[in-house]
């Protein structure tokens, strides 16, 4: 699996500077910030210790900053890190930025009241190993929120060459109960599905996934 993330890390590194000039990652769409301003509003008032997991260019942590809560950025591309800090210090905001993998989170465990996932689900190489680190580092009553789109037809060979998308087991048409369900063996309460709004013109399914870590009793 090293070779394969590695792979994928050194094509962030190297193509991350086109990331906002694509208009399927909608980090310059006023509609999809809107839309993640209302999923991210439902943690509830700040300030809360939040992790943006694959942060890339940081559209859901500088969200979260906006309201209000103590944001850490993660990421494996340097590229897109960067970028990411530039935007934070234009904007006049305050972003812990680190670079690191998804499947093995640096940090302690219970260290966040919350974490979200854009655009991610689909990008692991180990779904299962990289939803327990989410639970690991989550406080107990902490709530993760999570988007999946499942591919659609002549989407192959979108972002990687076939043969690596080919080891990405939620590069796929998976069901989003399927996703859901790596959700609840991690650990995960209150497990829930719920298709995202359409943006007008386009045939694209999201849904969004979320749960919470269980308080310990």
């Amino acid at each position: 699996m090293n070779d394969l993330r590695e792979t994928m890390r050194a094509r962030w590194n190297a193509k991350g500077h086109h990331y906002d000039h694509a208009d399927a990652h909608g980090t310059k769409s006023p509609s999809e910030k809107e839309r993640w301003r209302n999923i991210l509003a439902r943690l509830g008032p700040g300030p809360l210790d939040v992790l943006d997991i694959g942060t890339g260019t940081g559209f859901v942590a500088l969200i979260l900053a906006e309201l209000g809560h103590r944001v850490t950025g993660l990421d494996w591309s340097v590229t897109m890190l960067d970028q990411a800090r530039v935007k934070v210090r234009e904007a006049g905001l305050k972003i812990t930025f680190v670079e690191g993998e998804i499947e093995a989170l640096p940090f302690a465990a219970a260290s966040f009241d919350a974490l979200a996932a854009r655009h991610v689900l689909w990008t692991l190489a180990e779904p299962e190993r990289a939803i327990a680190e989410w639970y690991r580092v989550l406080r107990p009553g902490g709530r993760a929120l999570a988007d999946f789109s499942p591919r659609r037809p002549g989407e192959k060979g979108h972002h990687y060459p076939p043969e690596i998308e080919e080891r990405l087991p939620l590069n796929r048409d998976v069901r989003p109960e399927e996703v859901a369900a790596l959700f609840v063996n991690a650990g995960f309460a209150g497990v829930d599905v719920e298709p995202l709004p359409r943006d007008p013109g386009s045939d694209r399914v999201t849904y969004l996934i979320s749960g919470f870590r269980p308080r310990e009793v």
